[in-house]
């Protein structure tokens, strides 16, 4: 149905698992691991309560354990940002709030490992006018930092935003997607305290029209 999916090493086992997340008033999360040439189990619901109703979730090894764990971002003047960890076999964790003001609004929040630490932090994009990039650091257990500016002018408008280690230095970086006719995709690398970078074209001719990228935050 309008189920949300995402991918994650939700055991530690070093392959990719599957994982659904229902929203709306169940808010049930459902995971299918890897056995590396199918993925296992259809009903095996590892939370019963989380990403409730429009919220968005995200996948990140937010404690630096080896296990990916799910995040989810109220958004709206709330803000809040709660996070589920892995136990290998479920998440845990309902009500624990790792951030209490954080992709205000519509904002459009992402995930990745920006200062490089092994532990995955969250960001977010104003777009707009204002075109900001702000990110709260992971510290094991809870994300540090509401007002951080890491970037001032980058996703502008309605551009689709995104993040990924682009570099390969282990840190992750952003791109942004103009679409359109123009179709330009810029990169800001991250130097582990900020996103470096506003015309910075990687590619002059991608993601045409209304095509969908990835990396990108459709939300």
């Amino acid at each position: 149905g309008t189920e949300v999916p995402a991918v994650g090493d939700f055991n530690g086992d070093g392959k990719d698992d599957i994982a659904t997340f229902t929203r709306g008033a169940a808010a049930d999360v459902y995971v299918a691991l890897s056995t590396g040439s199918s993925f296992s189990g259809t009903g095996w619901k590892w939370h019963d309560f989380f990403a409730v109703g429009t919220e968005v979730p995200a996948v990140g090894d937010f404690n630096g354990d080896g296990k990916d764990d799910i995040a989810t971002f109220t958004r709206g003047a709330t803000a809040d940002v709660y996070v589920a960890l892995s136990t290998g076999s479920s998440f845990s964790g309902t009500g624990v709030k790792w951030h209490d003001y954080f992709a205000v609004g519509s904002e459009l929040p992402s995930v990745g490992d920006f200062n490089g630490d092994g532990r995955d932090d969250i960001v977010t994009f104003t777009r707009g006018p204002a075109a900001d990039v702000y990110v709260a650091l992971s510290r094991g257990s809870y994300f540090a930092g509401t007002g951080v500016k890491w970037h001032d002018f980058f996703a502008v408008g309605a551009e689709i935003p995104g993040t990924g280690d682009f570099t390969g230095d282990g840190r992750t970086d952003i791109a942004t997607f103009t679409r359109g006719a123009a179709a330009d995709v810029y990169v800001a690398r991250s130097t582990g305290r900020r996103f470096v970078g506003t015309g910075v074209k990687w590619h002059d001719f991608f993601a045409v029209g209304a095509e969908i990228p990835q990396p990108g935050i459709l939300w």
